[in-house]
């Protein structure tokens, strides 16, 4: 069997299906979303020096930067959009463990811009069905990886399948035949990578960009007739082998399934700015000072978690890198009783109860607890001078099995859009993602309009 083949007319099956309005509404809270936590991000530093590579670039041939006037080629705006919408670690986590939306939706918009946007069908409709298969494709590759502890992980997730899910999602877009898309996957599959080492640093978001850059290049090369292995996933020494070893379970490609990704088991919505693993820190630490006496010290904190060694960080070298501290997630939520952007900088990363805080707080590691987020359990203990007082966490707010409303995820975009462009802006945005299925070109141009800020006076790149 031609495992490449296979999978590829699996995806084109699902996508000739069509949405149904469940996964419809389900695509496009993930836009409203996506778009909200990247116009918030594109301010951060790694976005910004991303932005100031890219040449500018203007007509058909260019796309839009999210925060910026600039506008540059669909590939450079895949690549610094993804990474702003990745940089807050604010978007959507997806079961097993991968961040599926940064490295899909730049690329799609970026095409949406361009060459692909003449259909007969609504341009909105035709990027949420591709938004969907491209998830479909990243979540069924996670599955198929057999790394679901934190410890099996080789690659960073989106780095090593987000690639393959962008360049099936462009290639949908594109209207690529089977034999096109499936060199569309074949190329990007010589393009996954994703150093584990780089989590915690500013390549860690470009991670996200450059899968949504490479699939969205993949599938541009592949319609022009360039080629790749005709078996790249299943070939001995392809894809599946190379990424996921022994552990790779190529029939969890094929299978069949009720409903899509995006519905069951869906995204789990993040309502803090972290690695997904801090919100369970998070929630524990805020209901164990709850507990606290009015004024109490606190004099010794102990996290009884997974061993986790990736965000076993005692002492942050950032406040971005406090976004993959268990340790930093903990004093925040303790010291501020909330979790927000700003609880990343570096001046409260270096805040002198901050730094108390950090040295009285130490990890119990206990094998017994499971570290895949769909099983993982968590306790706090905090010891003050009137006694201990306790929080634990089975999931945090959103988890699947315990999912935000709608309202929530929108209360979320507006208040990152309102941070972003203003209160106006946001409103007109969030409306025009309440019918993003029945977008034109024009319409989708207005939204990036809106998104870049051209209509409350551009800022420079």
């Amino acid at each position: 069997m031609n495992l490449t083949a296979a999978f590829t007319d699996r995806l084109i099956g699902l996508a000739e299906a069509g949405l149904d309005g469940t996964a419809r509404q389900a695509a496009k809270n993930l836009v409203l979303d996506g778009l909200a936590v990247a116009a918030l991000g594109a301010g951060e530093k790694g976005p910004s020096i991303l932005a100031s590579a890219a040449p500018a670039t203007q007509g058909v041939d260019s796309a839009t930067l999210i925060g910026r006037a600039k506008r540059t080629a669909p590939a450079d705006a895949a690549r610094i959009n993804g990474a702003a919408m990745h940089v807050l670690d604010f978007e959507p986590m997806w079961n097993p463990a991968n961040h599926a939306l940064s490295t899909t939706l730049p690329a799609l918009l970026a095409l949406g811009e361009g060459e692909a946007a003449q259909a007969d069908e609504p341009l909105g409709e035709r990027i949420l069905s591709a938004l969907a298969l491209g998830i479909e494709t990243q979540e069924r590759l996670r599955l198929a990886s057999g790394q679901f502890e934190p410890g099996e992980l080789v690659f960073h997730p989106p780095g090593a399948v987000g690639p393959l899910g962008s360049a099936v999602a462009c290639g949908l877009l594109l209207n690529l035949d089977a034999s096109h898309l499936q060199h569309a996957l074949a190329i990007a599959a010589s393009r996954a990578s994703g150093v584990q080492a780089n989590i915690g640093s500013m390549t860690k978001a470009l991670h996200c960009g450059q899968a949504a850059a490479s699939g969205l290049e993949s599938a541009l090369l592949a319609a022009r007739g360039f080629t790749a292995d005709a078996d790249a996933l299943g070939n001995p020494r392809g894809y599946g082998r190379a990424f996921f070893g022994e552990k790779f379970r190529p029939e969890e490609l094929l299978r069949a399934y009720e409903v899509l990704q995006i519905v069951r088991p869906g995204p789990a919505y993040k309502l803090y700015p972290s690695q997904y693993g801090t919100h369970f820190v998070i929630t524990a630490a805020l209901a164990a000072r709850e507990k606290l006496p009015a004024g109490a010290q606190i004099e010794r904190v102990v996290i009884h978690s997974p061993p986790m060694d990736y965000v076993d960080r005692p002492a942050p070298a950032s406040g971005l890198a406090g976004k993959f501290s268990f340790q930093y997630t903990a004093a925040i939520a303790l010291l501020d009783g909330a979790v927000t952007v700003a609880s990343f900088t570096d001046e409260r990363r270096f805040a002198p109860d901050v730094v108390a805080l950090l040295d009285r707080i130490v990890i119990v590691p206990d094998p017994s607890r499971q570290g895949r987020f769909d099983a993982m359990t968590l306790r706090i203990d905090v010891d003050h001078a009137g006694g201990t007082v306790q929080g634990n966490c089975d999931g945090p707010p959103g988890i699947w099995g315990k999912p935000v409303s709608g309202q929530c995820i929108r209360t979320k975009a507006i208040d990152c859009l309102t941070a972003a462009l203003g209160p106006d802006a946001a409103e007109q945005a969030a409306s025009i993602c309440d019918g993003f299925e029945t977008l034109d070109r024009d319409g989708l141009m207005r939204l990036m309009g809106m998104l870049a800020g051209k209509e409350r006076g551009a800022r420079a790149a």
